[in-house]
């Protein structure tokens, strides 16, 4: 709380411009090609060698027989070339185009590489788990004290290379016990009304020992229960339980803590259905709390893919809107499509995700409107969204929706974000025409990472399918450079 409050006293004498309105001396920015063809720019950070791989990773991935068996290709590669020269193959191919680094030095020259070309990195130090049949242990939580740790480092690292108001991502699995986090998504979900529950945050920083922060919470449940026998879950959080998301809040409120005193702020990145409701209440928790003071230090991510996304959303820009507090978020499509839908269909429920690309995209615009009406509702200043996609069509929406809102370029109320390695066509082109833009690093071991990558080939293999645009561009600016080179 110390630090909140240095913070807006620092703060508090600087009068807030409003971003909504076109200041008159804003500078004058080279006309962004709309249909995205400017692939000259998109490249420039790339050497000739990296071009090539990019051609040849995008290749690799349109093909489903290697996806689908990916995991059985690495098994065999590992037999066969060994556990060292295994990684040492996956940094020049698929690691090395999609990811930053192993360390927070490696990931300095690619840093900088974007930063020349006005994009801005997200740091993401890529842990996460999804192993819900763990059980808690000694080790397990040394392991999430450990990534709590990595965290905090991954703060630093961001103010000291990119300077303040920059952003990281945080998963919150890598956090707290797959398991508990599942059984608290179970409870919320039955509870009609979350505002029954006590604000964590402010709970967290008070003096307070954790029996009576524990205690607060779980009664706030169980009267509710008692209340509204009909919503009650047959899920029981145990007192092991409760001293793990105990545990969770505390790590989270060091993160927290870590982004006011460097003044770096943190996505909180959606997971899977069965994490998602405890995540997203845990963000808006930390919204309530650490985005009072002018400067929004959490975001939220609402995947759109999900029929329920909207709605969710409403009721957020409601609950900021109601405690006065920044409401800062991303918008995503979703990464976990497959595995939704395989679990709706083995465990008998209704499939969550929207039916088609075209709905989902619909849900996508619809947000984004939802979020931009809050503009005129509530002061600009207010407002941070991020339109996170790799869809032409989604980026133009943004771009208009700002012309509609008369939203300056370069605002902090519209930003833009890709991953890195992928559409860069796009990302470059926006950046060189003054929007805000970030594209996601993610850096870490690579035993880590092996998983991740894995995971999102199979998530975005629709993507690479369709990543025509992404191959002939790696390729026709390869022959750029061979043809000027002989020149």
């Amino acid at each position: 709380m110390i630090l909140l409050i240095f913070y807006y006293a620092s703060t508090s004498s600087v009068p807030i411009i409003d971003e909504n309105k076109k200041q008159e001396s804003r500078p004058e920015y080279p006309l962004l090609d709309t249909k995205f063809n400017q692939y000259q720019i998109a490249y420039r950070y790339r050497h000739s060698l990296e071009l090539l791989r990019g051609y040849l990773v995008y290749r690799l991935f349109s093909i489903n027989l290697l996806v689908n068996n990916q995991d059985k290709i690495a098994r065999l590669g590992r037999r066969i070339l060994g556990e060292k020269l295994f990684q040492k193959v996956l940094k020049l191919t698929a690691f090395g185009h999609f990811v930053g680094g192993e360390s927070p030095q490696e990931i300095i020259p690619v840093i900088e590489k974007l930063q020349k070309y006005n994009v801005r990195p997200i740091l993401d130090y890529s842990v996460e788990s999804d192993d819900t049949n763990s059980s808690a242990s000694s080790d397990a939580d040394r392991l999430l004290d450990h990534n709590t740790t990595k965290f905090i480092e991954c703060i630093k690292t961001s103010h000291d290379i990119c300077g303040a108001n920059n952003l990281i991502a945080v998963k919150v699995t890598a956090l707290i016990h797959p398991s508990v986090l599942k059984k608290l998504n179970t409870v919320l979900k039955s509870l009609g009304d979350r505002l029954i529950l006590p604000p964590l945050f402010e709970l967290i920083n008070q003096d307070k020992s954790n029996e009576e922060i524990i205690t607060s919470f779980q009664q706030s449940i169980h009267s509710y229960f008692q209340k509204d026998q009909e919503t009650s879950s047959n899920v029981v959080l145990t007192p092991n339980d409760l001293m793990d998301i105990y545990k969770l809040l505390i790590r989270l409120n060091k993160i927290a803590q870590a982004c006011v005193e460097y003044k770096i702020s943190i996505m909180v990145d959606a997971e899977q259905t069965y994490f998602q409701t405890a995540i997203n209440y845990l963000a808006t928790e930390l919204q309530r709390y650490y985005n009072k003071y002018n400067v929004p230090f959490i975001y939220g991510t609402y995947q759109c893919y999900l029929k329920e996304t909207l709605e969710c959303l409403k009721h957020d820009l409601a609950l900021a809107e109601k405690y006065n507090y920044i409401f800062a978020a991303k918008l995503v499509r979703g990464a976990y499509m497959e595995q939704e839908r395989r679990l709706a269909q083995e465990h008998g429920y209704d499939d969550p995700i929207n039916p088609d690309f075209d709905t989902t995209s619909q849900m996508y615009h619809t947000c984004l409107d939802e979020v931009l009406k809050s503009t005129v509702k509530r002061s600009p200043n207010q407002i941070r969204i991020m339109v996170a996609s790799h869809n032409e069509d989604t980026i133009r929406y943004g771009i208009q929706k700002m012309k509609d809102y008369d939203i300056r370029r370069g605002s902090s109320i519209i930003s833009f974000a890709s991953l890195h390695g992928m559409s860069d066509y796009v990302a470059f082109a926006l950046a060189n025409s003054g929007y805000k833009t970030y594209k996601y690093l993610p850096y870490g071991p690579i035993e880590a990472l092996v998983p991740y990558l894995f995971r999102r080939a199979q998530e975005n293999r629709s993507i690479f399918l369709k990543a025509d645009k992404d191959r002939r561009f790696h390729l026709k600016a390869l022959k750029d450079r061979m043809v000027n080179s002989k020149n």
